[in-house]
């Protein structure tokens, strides 16, 4: 039985509450590609925070007039008083102008809440972009130190890094197994277990991950589908899926979902509640809290060493140090259009259509979010040049006219048998 997306939520609140009740220090967080290791590093439970539809809005007239959907609804959460299992927020710098707005008002208008901000480089193909990233992160180190009073323990970072490795590890490959078999694992399992580390990364979440893992590659294993499932996880991380092999074709829709600062689980909702339809449908998203957040390369933390390093001794990345491993490793991850630059992205989405077998792609669009409106042309023209229908699908974080959005959306699918039909 699927738990209302209502129900999601409060499971999630009643958590971090329990957390606090137990001394956790949390610090929540808006961008997907926050450096989590490092704030487990210092003793803190980071959390990823989620919009919540029942929020009471009224406060926008605090706000810049193009505040998206996403971040009003965050600081209605703070203005209503909503947060206070939250010991902290850490902003994200140079993504945005809404992120960045709501951070400065957020600052001034709840002065005695502790922020915390690192800012990201406007590319990310060049040592420099590394250089700067990991020198944002050495500063974050210090202000959290001097804000929460906790310093970094290299024991704890080590430990923090092979936590997240293990969970990126595990839910790569399950967003690829589902590729080749939706029926291995639903899309609302597979997304509910993202959102349970993120809610608050623990080592028995990923070990219940992993039990799951076994259990989706022994059932791969025996259909003969364990190699190619491994082979498009590889694939995905690297970018490239010139050796991937097509799966082979489901019955009815197999669609692709895009977008930006949009909950997986509400989509993941909005699907299951329609007539006749199941997340069967859902091969892949390409959302930022799913896809772009799993398909981060590896953490590579160096060492402890007990003296230097021996003279002439070759040379080895995990020795460039630790903020430097999670810059590489947060720069590696699918981030923003305006980052990677057009040319090499949409050339990955036409390959990436063809090789999961879609035959139609819904493009999400948070409202009033410049980013999403930036790529949504784009991402359309990449299913065009393949040949498959999409949808742009305006949506916010409270699903105020779910009604109209469900009737989009069957009535896109039923277009979509009708061609597969015809």
């Amino acid at each position: 039985m699927h738990l209302s997306y209502g129900e999601v939520i409060e499971t999630s609140t009643q958590r971090l509450r329990n957390l606090t009740q137990k001394g956790s220090t949390i610090v929540g967080y808006l961008y997907p590609h926050t450096p989590i290791e490092l704030l487990m590093a210092h003793g803190l439970t980071p959390s990823l925070m989620r919009v919540n539809p029942s929020a009471t809005a009224g406060f926008e007239d605090s706000l810049q007039t193009f505040s998206c959907s996403f971040t009003r609804n965050m600081y209605s959460q703070r203005a209503n008083g909503e947060l206070s299992s939250l010991s902290g927020v850490l902003f994200p710098g140079n993504t945005c102008d809404a992120l960045q707005n709501v951070a400065d008002v957020w600052r001034y208008r709840f002065p005695d809440d502790k922020i915390l901000r690192v800012t990201y480089p406007a590319t990310t193909q060049t040592e420099h972009a590394v250089d700067f990233l990991a020198n944002e992160l050495r500063i974050l180190s210090e202000n959290i130190t001097e804000t929460f009073g906790t310093s970094i323990s290299a024991t704890e970072l080590s430990d923090a890094a092979s936590l997240v490795n293990d969970f990126r590890e595990i839910m790569q490959f399950l967003y690829a197994a589902r590729v080749y078999d939706s029926n291995v694992i639903s899309y609302t399992e597979l997304v509910g277990m993202l959102r349970d580390f993120l809610t608050a990364p623990e080592r028995g979440i990923v070990d219940d991950m992993e039990d799951r893992f076994r259990s989706v590659r022994q059932i791969l294993e025996i259909n003969g589908h364990l190699k190619s499932a491994d082979l498009l996880k590889d694939g995905l991380l690297r970018r490239d899926l010139e050796k991937v092999v097509v799966p082979i074709p489901q019955d009815g829709p197999k669609i692709v979902i895009a977008g930006g600062m949009i909950e997986p689980q509400a989509i993941a909702s909005l699907v299951n509640d329609l007539d006749g339809v199941s997340d069967s449908i859902i091969a892949l998203d390409l959302l930022s809290f799913g896809y772009k957040t799993v398909f981060t390369p590896k953490t590579l933390i160096p060492p402890n060493q007990k003296g230097p390093k021996p003279i002439g001794s070759a040379p080895e990345p995990h020795y460039e140090g630790p903020f430097k491993a999670i810059a590489r490793a947060i720069l590696g991850a699918p981030l923003e259009p305006t980052q990677e630059g057009l040319s090499d992205r949409l050339a990955f989405l036409r390959q990436l259509f063809v090789k999961v077998g879609a035959n139609g792609l819904v493009v999400c669009e948070q409202s009033f979010c410049d980013p999403d409106e930036f790529e949504a042309p784009s991402l359309e023209k990449a299913a065009e040049d393949v040949g498959i229908p999409s949808l742009r699908f305006p949506i916010d974080p409270e699903l105020s006219d779910r009604g109209r959005l469900e009737g989009r959306l069957q009535t896109f699918l039923e277009t979509i048998e009708d061609r597969e039909v015809g």
